[in-house]
């Protein structure tokens, strides 16, 4: 029996040009350490990107929908890095990196520039998640060989 649930996707419409937010998107990837920019199909439309999360790397699909007075409806689509979301804890970083990612793109779409601040915070809460993942597995082996 498969534990599997189904990937965390959410459809939004911002009153912004496709390719305002396509740029701002590969901006993003581009600025801030826990990203990655991985591939662009302009034949499909979308988008994909790489958020590392300590030991969780996902990946954000971003597929475009539609474009019509001056507003864009997309797609974000959760996956993890390999497999597919099968605990609480997946999803728990789907929906953090979804707020994250879209919080970021509509606060550079307005003018805002990514700051070594925020750099520096991507950058620790992703080693603070290594170290608890760390001590977890330092926990769980002492538990089991004791």
């Amino acid at each position: 029996m498969s534990n599997s649930i189904p990937t965390p996707r959410q459809t939004y419409t911002i009153k912004y040009q496709k390719e305002n937010i396509k740029e701002m998107l590969k901006y993003i990837a581009e600025e801030l350490p826990t990203y990655k920019f991985l591939e662009s199909n302009d034949t499909l439309d979308t988008l994909r990107i790489e958020i590392t999360r300590g030991f969780q790397p996902q990946h954000l699909d971003i597929r475009f929908q539609k474009e019509e007075e001056g507003a864009t409806t997309f797609e974000i689509e959760v996956s993890k890095h390999t497999g597919g979301m099968t605990d609480d804890d997946s999803s728990l970083y789907a929906k953090q990196n979804l707020d994250e990612i879209m919080s970021f793109l509509t606060k550079c779409l307005d003018g805002y520039k990514i700051t070594e601040e925020d750099k520096k915070s991507a950058q620790n809460k992703q080693t603070t998640n290594v170290i608890i993942g760390i001590v977890i597995a330092i926990i769980a082996i002492w538990w089991i060989f004791s």
